[in-house]
């Protein structure tokens, strides 16, 4: 655990999203040590060069249920507005005040019609400034070089990068649409390209096109700012996901 941490699963509190009180239950989280991408070039005589990349974004994703005295559909509206734009979060397990896009996944309690659960999923929009703590006021020393580790043959290891390349071959391979309710390999192999895109919570890899993969799907698309906002991975949506 960092200075730098955010959250653990199983966090639970008062928020606020775009000005409207939620309480969230069983917060998740990633945990990076200090939100930042590094960006590695390789050099002669086993080392790297590395320089800090781009800022990392909070993802966050919890469950919270609303009353509705008047019936399940009340909130529709005030739903559809916090989804339509970015929207202010406060929330100091998440870190205090932040820009995000939010989205939304309605459940209507068969046994209590006036309470609906929803399934929350919010990813920040990071300012112009980083929103890692101090980082604006304290000079942070650049690493110049890292040793890195070498195989039996004195070669660096290059397994991820070959694994990664496969999984990107195979989702080429797999047919489209995908929608909710399928359950296959490609199905698997979306869930895994959209964990390392930073889309989904490796926890919800499990094959089936369910609502965790609907809502990385959603954010996928509104990220473009020119795809329809559907959870269908389909034609252009596969496109966009491979170039990324």
């Amino acid at each position: 655990m960092g200075m730098f941490d955010d959250i653990v699963t199983g966090v639970s509190e008062n928020i606020e999203i775009g000005g409207y009180p939620f309480y969230a239950e069983n917060i998740v989280g990633d945990e990076p040590y200090n939100r930042r991408e590094y960006i590695f070039k390789p050099i002669l005589n086993g080392t790297l060069s590395v320089k800090r990349g781009k800022y990392i974004q909070k993802k966050y994703s919890f469950t919270t249920t609303v009353y509705h005295p008047n019936g399940p559909d009340e909130f529709d509206t005030i739903i559809a507005e916090l989804q339509s734009k970015p929207v202010e979060i406060i929330s100091p397990a998440m870190g205090g005040k932040f820009n995000a896009i939010v989205l939304f996944n309605k459940t209507i309690q068969d046994g209590s019609p006036y309470h609906t659960e929803y399934d929350v999923d919010i990813v920040e929009i990071p300012g112009k400034k980083s929103n890692i703590p101090g980082e604006n006021i304290l000079t942070v020393p650049a690493i110049e070089k890292v040793t890195v580790s070498k195989n039996s043959n004195g070669k660096t290891s290059k397994v991820e990068s070959k694994l990664n390349a496969n999984l990107i071959n195979q989702l080429k391979k797999c047919s489209v649409p995908l929608r909710k309710g399928q359950k296959s390999v490609c199905v698997k192999s979306l869930q895994e390209v959209l964990i390392n895109s930073g889309f989904l919570n490796k926890k919800y890899k499990t094959g089936v096109y369910d609502a965790k993969t609907i809502a990385a799907i959603k954010s996928l698309q509104k990220s473009s700012n020119t795809l329809k906002v559907d959870g269908i991975f389909g034609k252009y949506t596969k496109e966009y996901l491979l170039k990324k």
